[in-house]
């Protein structure tokens, strides 16, 4: 199992309604991407960002599945513009050379859809899966 993890912080400047809106896309990316297995959208509470999301697939293929899945897509076109820090991870305890795999998910995925690899270098603070060292 891999548990895909989410925080952000949202610029001042993003509506009630903005914020709803990439929740609601969250949410329905754990309702409809069949690769998610279970998921939990809402408030950071205890850590220095505001909102997360986790989403549970079941191995790299999934996660795969999950990252280039049009849901995901969509919340990224609709929220990345919103965020100020964004950090992304993965937990499983499953192999010791897994970080590796998943950071080739997110080139691969980056690759596939340049688009969102630039939006995401917009974000002025992101660190995490797939943010090249």
């Amino acid at each position: 199992m891999i548990y895909h993890i989410n925080r952000v912080t949202l610029k001042a400047t993003a509506t009630p309604e903005q914020i709803e809106a990439v929740l609601e896309s969250w949410r329905d990316q754990g309702r409809s991407n069949p690769a998610i297995t279970s998921f939990v959208v809402g408030r950071d509470h205890g850590g220095d960002y505001t909102y997360g999301a986790v989403f549970v697939v079941e191995d790299l293929d999934g996660l795969f599945a999950y990252l280039t899945h049009p849901t995901t897509y969509q919340t990224d076109h609709l929220g990345l513009h919103l965020v100020e820090r964004l950090e992304i991870f993965d937990i499983s305890d499953d192999d010791p050379d897994l970080n590796a795999k998943i950071q080739e998910l997110h080139r691969r995925r980056n690759e596939l859809n340049p688009q969102i690899a630039d939006m995401l270098t917009d974000v002025p603070t992101y660190t995490g899966s797939g943010v090249d060292d």
